[in-house]
């Protein structure tokens, strides 16, 4: 039985102070080794919710974390997040970039330059780490920032490295916030950015990512959310969400979902 890192229940997001909902209601979980995909058109309230389980954003409502300190420091160590744009111009090499997400960590020097490779190496740029990372592509960037921010959470062992008062021994969940993480990469690339993370929540990782393509949370996401207006429509399994009526009404558009020969997944195609 996996592990319950977060529950949602009825979970509301206002714009400023004012009574405008970015998100309304939301009830989910995260469990630990699973990926949650967030999908929906523009403007449904994805990102915000991101930013909301990140701790960017007050609400209203139930947010209960499970294995998760609130110190501070040790908490830096458990969540990490990938915004949709990552501003960083300094001239930086990339395994100096990665080795950013180590500061919240006491793992020392030899350690940290060891996971800063495995990183590198898990996104399969382990030969840019002398390059500047200004000098990059975009996709090149972008999987450069999917490497700091999976340094950053990258050992549970570290997770209890804490001047905290707090007894730790029970803060052992681990959170990876994705937003758009695959907007700037090719089709390859796609697909061995989703392998990456696939690998990574296997050692007990909960994933939450914001996809535009749905194949793609199709294939990969254990469960899915899907946002309309502020509001989540539907949550369960591939199955359950990834329908002909469900995207029909979430998109607004003529579109059919048939079952792929191969893997079995639930596929869109445009009639």
């Amino acid at each position: 039985m996996q592990e319950l890192l977060v529950e949602v229940q009825d979970l509301s997001i206002y714009a400023g102070n004012s009574d405008q909902l970015i998100v309304d209601r939301a009830t989910f979980e995260i469990k630990a080794g699973e990926i949650l995909a967030i999908i929906g058109p523009n403007g449904a309230g994805k990102s915000t919710l991101l930013k909301c389980l990140s701790g960017e954003r007050p609400y209203r409502g139930q947010l209960q974390y499970h294995g998760f300190d609130t110190h501070p420091q040790t908490r830096a160590r458990q969540i990490a997040t990938l915004p949709q744009i990552s501003l960083l111009n300094a001239p930086y090499k990339v395994a100096e970039v990665v080795e950013l997400a180590r500061i919240p960590h006491k793992s020392g020097a030899v350690a940290d330059a060891l996971i800063v490779k495995q990183a590198l190496e898990l996104m399969d740029i382990g030969y840019l780490s002398e390059r500047l990372y200004p000098d990059l592509s975009g996709g090149e960037k972008q999987r450069v920032q999917l490497a700091r921010v999976l340094a950053q959470i990258w050992r549970a062992e570290d997770i209890g490295q804490t001047n905290s008062t707090e007894d730790s021994s029970s803060a052992a969940g681990r959170l990876l916030l994705l937003d758009e993480p695959t907007a700037a990469l090719d089709w390859g690339h796609q697909t061995d950015l989703m392998q990456a993370v696939t690998t990574f929540s296997q050692a007990g990782v909960g994933v939450v990512m914001v996809l535009h393509d749905i194949n793609l949370a199709a294939r990969y996401a254990h469960k899915i959310l899907a946002m309309q207006c502020s509001q989540v429509v539907a949550y369960g399994s591939v199955e359950q969400v990834i329908t002909t009526s469900n995207m029909e009404a979430l998109f607004a558009t003529k579109l059919a979902v048939v079952t792929d020969d191969v893997t079995g997944i639930p596929t869109i195609v445009r009639p």
